[in-house]
């Protein structure tokens, strides 16, 4: 059977974890905030992820209450947080640059104290945009979830006891807390063509599982259909429906992904070498395709997004 028996095997559980491994988790900043009502503060588009802990008083997340010890993730699109619905909002400040743990006191009014303990945290490198892309902009998670509760309470702890070495454990809770979202929200039901309702179906999961493990070799639809254990007929319009692209359309993605990443990450690897390790027979070819998705030759990609010291 092509692509081995060893795919058979594969779950949802096994594509998340060959996706976190091509990731990079990293605490950019985080602290704990102290804000007085009324307030209300309006998160920017970023390209990070937010992290915020309700540790006391009132907070709205867009339309949505937060209770107390409960966390929310967010990412991409706008949001706003603020004491109540009606709340004005203005501006995020700037974190200062001068610490990684940071506590404003008192934006805001002089009522009832929000407490929040937040954190700005990035994904770098092959899987970020499928795991973002799986991901709602916003994650609301309560603390009652099985080990995240000693989890957050390890955070909370680190934080305000700020012990030796706290802001490194403190980062590394940040980074565990990050991958309990990631996998808690991967597990809820997602509508088809949302790309996780593919991680509840174990045949097409298998097939991604596939693709993300072996992206050089030659996969061809009829192939991931044995390997997803269906006919191609069935299997095409299966895979489109719940990952909402086709299997060539996938599959290039993630090569394209790669190869980004490789580029990078990798200065000592030639186009070539890159183009074989992503699937593609020639220089040629890989070029036109990794133009077709960038905009830029790979060559001219590295250069552009490397520091000049890297290059």
């Amino acid at each position: 059977m092509l692509g081995g028996p060893g795919f058979m095997r594969d779950g949802p559980g096994d594509v998340l974890s060959t996706l976190l491994r091509q990731v990079r988790i990293g605490v950019a900043r985080f602290g704990r905030v102290e804000l007085g009502a009324p307030w209300g503060v309006r998160l920017a588009q970023r390209d990070t992820v937010s992290l915020h802990l309700l540790l006391e008083g009132d907070l709205w997340v867009d339309d949505c209450p937060i209770a107390v010890g409960e966390l929310v993730a967010l990412h991409s699109a706008p949001h706003t947080l603020r004491n109540h619905p009606d709340a004005e909002v203005v501006d995020e400040p700037d974190w200062p640059s001068d610490s990684e743990l940071t506590v404003y006191r008192r934006l805001g009014g002089d009522g009832q104290r929000t407490v929040l303990l937040c954190a700005e945290v990035t994904i770098e490198g092959a899987g970020r945009s499928l795991l973002l892309r799986a991901l709602s902009p916003m994650v609301h998670l309560p603390s009652s979830l099985p080990s995240f509760e000693a989890l957050l309470d390890a955070l909370r702890d680190e934080i305000r006891e700020r012990r030796p070495a706290t802001e490194v454990i403190a980062a590394r809770l940040i980074e565990l807390v990050l991958l309990q979202v990631i996998r808690v929200e991967l597990a809820r039901p997602a509508e088809s063509g949302a790309w996780r309702a593919a991680l509840a179906d174990g045949r097409i999961g298998r097939a991604l599982a596939a693709i993300y493990t072996e992206p050089a070799r030659g996969w061809t639809v009829a192939g991931l259909a044995r390997v997803a254990g269906m006919s191609r007929a069935a299997f095409a319009p299966r895979f489109r429906e719940l990952v909402g692209e086709g299997p060539g359309a996938h599959l290039t993605r993630w090569r394209m992904d790669l190869a980004k990443a490789t580029l990078l990450e990798r200065p000592d690897r030639s186009v070539a070498q890159v183009a074989a390790a992503v699937g593609y027979g020639s220089e040629f070819a890989f070029s036109t395709a990794f133009r077709r998705v960038t905009g830029l030759p790979p060559g001219r990609y590295r250069n552009t997004h490397l520091p000049e010291d890297a290059v």
